[in-house]
């Protein structure tokens, strides 16, 4: 089942795979910035960061799968 769901991953990556380094990168850069900033910083870049990263390695370990 989850071979399945790091499949699906890794196709959906494969045609979008352009907009997911900049999203990560811009997404990690907010939340690293915010958290030096505020004391009362939002986990939603950090959690916008992980599963763009989470989206990234799936779709570079697909071909693996396969």
């Amino acid at each position: 089942m989850l071979i399945s769901l790091m499949q699906g991953i890794g196709t959906f990556y494969y045609w979008t795979w352009f907009i997911w380094p900049f999203v990560f990168v811009f997404s990690l850069v907010y939340a690293i910035s915010t958290l030096v900033k505020d004391d009362t910083a939002s986990l939603k870049p950090a959690i916008t960061a992980s599963i763009s990263l989470l989206i990234i390695v799936a779709g570079i370990t697909s071909p693996v799968i396969n």
